[in-house]
């Protein structure tokens, strides 16, 4: 991993290297919903195919995987509208638009998918919390950092009440809320959120941990930005003793 000293990672290389393993962390897989119930066969078969179109866009045939998406969420939308299902595969797309950087697409499904969930479980649900980090994701990728921010909020305060204040997932809400900030050029604040994302790692995941990496790399942008370059030197180099110490020969 190479070290910066100027500036926050690009943000879609972020964005679709992290929301998987937040995801991850705080929510299980819409499909769960779906075993605790039966559903017509059609409805059925549109989760098949979307779970085709998942395996094209794997594979990276956009192409061939966006119309698979469209037809099983026309399907599953006629037969369950404001439905958990349907939000499933409303995230779903949504997240598949946001790995094609189109992002306002992307916002329209997640808005709706995040409007389902909090009518059917609320907030503090771990599919609410899962929509609402996405959601936060395409506005920072699209740029509307104001949004982003008020949603990363809403996303930790969720993840803390599902998972504690010393989770992991924790530590990677407060990285995407000092993205946000960062971006605005709320320095002070993405600092302090940073400085207690570091905090909650290295005691969630140990002190040498690639998410540690991370949050320090992330603060030598911020403490950089504020023209405190020797500070931020210090920063890099424990982050480059991290991985000089974790590396393989």
């Amino acid at each position: 991993m190479r070290i910066r000293s100027r500036s926050w990672l690009p943000l879609r290389a972020f964005v679709v290297a992290v929301a998987a393993c937040l995801s991850a962390a705080i929510g299980i897989a819409d499909a769960e919903i779906i075993e605790r119930r039966p559903v017509a066969k059609e409805v059925a078969d549109a989760i098949l195919l979307e779970g085709q179109a998942s395996d094209l866009a794997a594979k990276g045939r956009v192409a061939e995987a966006e119309p698979l998406y469209r037809q099983s969420l026309a399907t599953i939308e006629q037969s369950l509208p404001n439905d958990p299902i349907l939000a499933g595969s409303l995230n779903n797309v949504g997240n598949f638009y946001i790995a094609q950087r189109r992002y306002r697409e992307a916002a329209e499904l997640l808005e709706r998918a995040l409007t389902i969930y909090v009518s059917a479980y609320g907030d503090n649900h771990t599919l609410t919390a899962k929509v609402i980090n996405n959601l936060a994701n395409a506005y920072l990728s699209d740029r509307k950092y104001d949004k982003a921010e008020a949603l990363y909020e809403r996303g930790l305060a969720a993840t803390e009440t599902l998972l504690g204040p010393g989770h992991y997932a924790v530590a990677m809400s407060l990285d995407w809320l000092a993205q946000a900030n960062f971006y605005q050029q709320r320095y002070a604040e993405a600092e302090e959120e940073l400085r207690r994302g570091i905090t909650v790692a290295e005691k969630s995941t140990g002190p040498d941990s690639q998410l540690v990496v991370r949050l320090l790399d992330h603060l030598m942008s911020v403490v950089a930005a504020q023209g405190r370059a020797q500070e931020a030197a210090a920063i890099k180099e424990h982050a480059q003793a991290i991985i000089a110490k974790t590396s393989k020969p």
